[in-house]
């Protein structure tokens, strides 16, 4: 029965050598620089968080004066009838007149109750809060990237414990139909290998599309053409430096969502500082240099032009407000109070979920040893149940049951590996270490 799984090998590794000649290998940090570069939610966040750039600047702050220049030119026709006191009389039809007036005013507040540098440190949160929002983002596609390329590699493997099953029952079913042939088999031995072989071969169109709708998926996370072909690592290791306080440790710190949380906190505590200085004295300082030409065909003047400068200080305190600031002030800060709230009920969240994920971590590889000896034991059994279907010995059901244990166990044991992978994918993204790894 060695013949059946050295046949199966070859025939497998043909098959792959062909497709490996023709299609590009994606490893998985390849996988994830195109999905930085191309994918469209981050590409859409990181425009979000160039406007909170452009946005963080002096001058939106308040801290840069207002320089304006305006300028106007009116003319006019008037029909007009003046009677002196001296009984001079001035009567004029369709008087032309026109006026000249241009400015430059300058307004530059230089005290506002530390409003401004509130604004200023309002508009460094929200730069800082806007890129905390790109990295959650990327930390999301990462993950997603991660978990659909490791799945491929898990349904590639899959195929290949199928394909070597499927080349035992190809096997099995010449050699009851050669026996069937020479009179010494049986019909339905014959018909049972047939059944089985179509059941293996279901499997493996099954497996097959989802390896292709796995493929498609991560193209779509690549945002690049869903029929891009190509192929993936063969296998994959598990970490084994995920200690749970070093996890806790570096989550109290780095993890993405609780600093956006932390953030939302200090733009809070700024709302409060802002409200509260619009309870101090405003001065402001203004200067402008205007300009005026204008000339009349009736009236005193036939001609008045002025040139000039004006500057002056304006102060502003309010003094009573019917108690708005103060209710202000309070819904401040509460909001203050509850983003605390809101802050210690996620670290409470996260802890939660980063113990279970690494409980159920440590479980799977526990499961992992146990499926690995069984994999073992179920390959042994199946060698020696393939000798004694060979010497008449087992019937072709029985050596079945064994392959299909055989084959079950390489599943689950499969499975297992991929489940770990994905739980460790998930306790580095707690700890705020996906990314960096």
């Amino acid at each position: 029965m060695k013949s059946l799984i050295n046949t199966a090998v070859l025939v497998l590794f043909l098959c792959l050598l062909k497709n490996a000649s023709s299609q590009e290998l994606l490893s998985p940090e390849a996988a994830i620089s195109i999905g930085l570069a191309n994918n469209f939610d981050i590409r859409l966040v990181r425009q979000d968080a160039a406007i909170a750039s452009n946005n963080f600047s002096p001058g939106n702050a308040g801290f840069l004066p207002e320089l304006n220049l305006t300028a106007t030119q009116n003319y006019s026709l008037t029909d007009s009838k003046q009677e002196f006191l001296s009984g001079q009389v001035n009567d004029r039809k369709g008087a032309a007149a026109d006026a000249l007036n241009a400015g430059l005013q300058l307004n530059w507040t230089i005290f506002d109750g530390m409003r401004m540098f509130v604004n200023y440190n309002r508009l460094r949160e929200l730069e800082q809060k806007s890129e905390l929002m790109v990295l959650l983002t990327v930390e999301s596609s990462v993950q997603q990237i991660l978990s659909t390329y490791y799945s491929l590699i898990s349904l590639n493997q899959k195929i290949v414990v199928v394909e070597k099953s499927i080349a035992i029952d190809n096997e099995r079913l010449k050699l009851q139909t050669d026996m069937l042939d020479i009179g010494s088999g049986s019909r339905l031995e014959m018909l049972q290998a047939r059944v089985d072989l179509n059941a293996d071969s279901a499997i493996l169109l099954n497996l097959q599309n989802q390896l292709s709708q796995a493929q498609t998926t991560l193209n779509q996370l690549l945002a690049r053409p869903a029929d891009t072909r190509f192929l993936v690592q063969d296998t994959f290791a598990l970490r084994n430096d995920l200690l749970p306080d070093q996890l806790t440790q570096k989550m109290l710190a780095q993890n993405t969502s609780l600093l956006l949380s932390r953030r939302d906190e200090h733009l809070a505590a700024l709302v409060l500082r802002e409200i509260k200085g619009r309870q101090a004295p405003s001065l402001g300082l203004n200067v402008g240099y205007n300009f005026v030409n204008q000339h009349s065909e009736s009236g005193f003047l036939a001609a008045n032009r002025s040139l000039g400068l004006t500057y002056g200080i304006q102060a502003n305190m309010n003094l009573f407000d019917g108690f708005n600031n103060l209710r202000e002030r309070r819904n401040a800060a509460i909001m203050i109070e509850s983003g605390r709230i809101r802050t210690e009920s996620l670290e409470n969240e996260l802890t939660g979920e980063l113990q279970k994920n690494y409980d159920s971590y440590q479980n799977k590889l526990r499961l992992l040893a146990m499926e690995t000896q069984n994999v073992r034991s179920s390959a042994e059994n199946l060698s020696i149940s393939g000798e004694r279907f060979r010497l008449g010995d087992l019937s072709g059901i029985e050596f079945r049951e064994a392959q299909l244990n055989h084959m079950t166990a390489q599943g689950r044991l499969l499975q297992v590996l991929y489940e770990a992978k994905l739980l460790e994918i998930n306790l580095l993204q707690l700890s705020g270490e996906l990314v960096l790894n």
